[in-house]
């Protein structure tokens, strides 16, 4: 029998997760968005409600955040776990993950990412489409590896972090929490937490505040 499926989140983001959607397992109902009016339709699916709140069925449902935003991803992730809801991987058929890694749970793996053995990869993250994640990586909870990204291998990419589209972190590395980095970045040192760096080599710009 198939998972009946929710997505949280309306946006770009969701024609991505949703075309990469195993629909031979999943059965897929709709979506729940609160910028979108309850009854109104996205990609053809129903706006179902505008909060997890709201969904009064929630308990008969699986469900996947299909926000792109580390925060607004973390904030429904800790929604649905306070109401104890079934959170569901989706990882695209085009995508090479190794039997020897490990996917927390509510994890995006897009079209052509790859990730290879003795990786470990928390929940709630997106390892978006094209990226490669090379052995023994370790990603945290509620991070977002873009599209096209490199990690070469045993980097520790700890909690929320952002990794920019096309950029290539150097192996051995350590990405500290809460940082970013800037699309097309070079990382070649370990960097901070919340800090951004951006260029070829990647340098700090700034710090999160």
């Amino acid at each position: 029998m198939k998972k009946k499926v929710v997505f949280i989140g309306a946006g770009g983001y969701a024609k991505s997760v949703l075309d990469s959607l195993d629909l031979s397992k999943y059965e897929f109902c709709g979506f729940i968005d609160n910028f979108k009016p309850e009854g109104t339709t996205h990609l053809g699916y129903p706006i179902l409600a505008k909060t997890i709140d709201e969904f009064k069925e929630r308990n008969h449902y699986s469900f996947f955040i299909s926000i792109g935003n580390n925060a607004y991803r973390l904030e429904k992730y800790l929604k649905l776990e306070k109401y104890q809801c079934d959170i569901v991987n989706v990882v695209d058929k085009t995508a090479i993950v190794s039997s020897h890694s490990v996917l927390g749970k509510g994890v995006f793996v897009g079209k052509m990412a790859i990730v290879n053995s003795g990786v470990t990869v928390g929940d709630n993250v997106i390892i978006n489409t094209k990226s490669l994640v090379e052995h023994g990586c370790i990603i945290g909870n509620h991070s977002n590896i873009s599209t096209n990204s490199t990690l070469n291998g045993d980097v520790i990419v700890e909690n929320y972090c952002f990794v920019g589209s096309s950029s290539v972190i150097t192996g051995q590395l350590r990405i500290g929490e809460s940082s970013i980095i800037g699309a097309g970045a070079v990382v070649i040192r370990n960097v901070k937490p919340r800090t951004v760096v951006a260029g070829v080599p990647a340098k700090l710009i700034k710090e999160v505040e």
